[in-house]
């Protein structure tokens, strides 16, 4: 079965046309020409309206506009190169309708960025192996536009909490420690808006949630070509599964703040117990710029990803147990240099 795809072409040559993030233009390779991308407006799908995220066991099957050939693509891909003329090809079927994203951040940092970005990441990071900055290279990297869920929740419940003050006196050579404990309540009702969680089970949670924070000022209407040049995916885990990783961030988030206002006057505040409701209000569904790529180094491969809007890069470093003890004995050293000194000083 042969499905939909779309491929942003030049209407000058008929090659194929990609995205440029530095000029946020479509541009064709072959005979230069540029074309501005139309801003259009655009009906946000209730999520409620959207697949669940099941995935049918049969691949589609594609044809490629330029050369002609049949594409397989997997339940997930919405945007693919083919792979016999490395033509761009965007599946319109996953793309549209209840697949159709609310939005897009389109890429903004060129891949000609990652060296120096990477470089910068290492900066200040003292157990790397020894030669990794000039032994290790980047591989395998892919522009991908992420399918990422902005949740917008009502917080409101309250906490127990335990506080203690402590109060000291002098009386001879004994001093003389007081201590008060307190329990108290405390309420927290606080909104929030456009926490994002990843929709994708291939890339992993703890990456995606690194790359943060995305400026969501810059989400557009989705269109299509903004996908051309880059790889791009729709989600496979719908919103309903992922929404408690949201609510768990937002709890968290809202008992450090409500924690923090509880400790003052005490000396130090404990957590008892609490019953919070997370109350959902609106959720949208986006796709956001991600470059993942590997590192190489002696044989192994380390997982990065670099933030495609803001140029922010996280991923897997080695640490070399050699460095990491030469580290802790130079500190060891530098510690036990100042008790020497002490010492010598208070034998004088």
């Amino acid at each position: 079965m042969e499905s939909s795809v779309k491929e942003a072409k030049c209407v000058n040559c008929g090659a194929p046309l990609r995205f440029d993030p530095e000029s946020a233009r479509l541009v064709c390779e072959w005979c230069g020409s540029v074309f501005e991308i139309q801003e259009g407006g655009f009906e946000p799908v209730p999520v409620d309206e959207r697949p669940d995220g099941t995935m049918p066991e049969e691949l589609p099957v594609y044809l490629c506009g330029s050369c002609g050939a049949e594409v397989v693509a997997d339940a997930v891909s919405a945007s693919v190169k083919c792979p016999y003329c490395g033509n761009n090809v965007v599946l319109t079927d996953k793309v549209s309708g209840g697949l159709r994203p609310d939005g897009v951040i389109p890429f903004a940092i060129d891949k000609k960025a990652l060296p120096a970005a990477v470089q910068s990441y290492y900066k200040g990071k003292k157990l790397l192996p020894f030669g990794f900055f000039k032994e290790s290279n980047i591989t395998d990297v892919v522009g991908v536009y992420v399918p990422f869920w902005l949740y917008d929740c009502s917080l409101e419940g309250t906490a127990v909490f335990e506080g203690a003050t402590h109060t000291s006196s002098r009386e001879g050579n004994y001093v003389t420690t007081e201590t008060n404990y307190y329990e108290f309540t405390r309420g927290v009702n606080v909104d929030f808006k456009d926490i994002p969680v990843d929709g994708s089970a291939r890339l992993e949670d703890a990456l995606m949630d690194s790359l943060e924070p995305f400026d969501l000022n810059g989400i557009k209407p989705f269109r299509a070509d903004y996908l051309a040049g880059f790889l791009a995916e729709r989600f496979d885990k719908g919103s309903e599964e992922v929404r408690k990783r949201a609510e768990d961030r937002m709890v968290t988030s809202a008992m450090s703040v409500l924690r923090s206002e509880a400790s003052k006057g005490y000396s130090n505040v404990s957590e008892k117990s609490r019953d919070v409701t997370a109350h959902p209000t609106a959720t949208r569904y986006v796709l956001l710029p991600v470059y993942t790529f590997n590192v190489a180094h002696k044989g192994q491969k380390y997982s990065f990803a670099m933030n495609g809007q803001t140029g922010k890069v996280v991923g897997h470093i080695p640490t070399d147990k050699g460095v990491k003890a030469l580290r802790n004995l130079g500190i060891f050293a530098a510690v036990f240099a100042v008790l020497m000194l002490i010492f010598s000083l208070v034998s004088c």
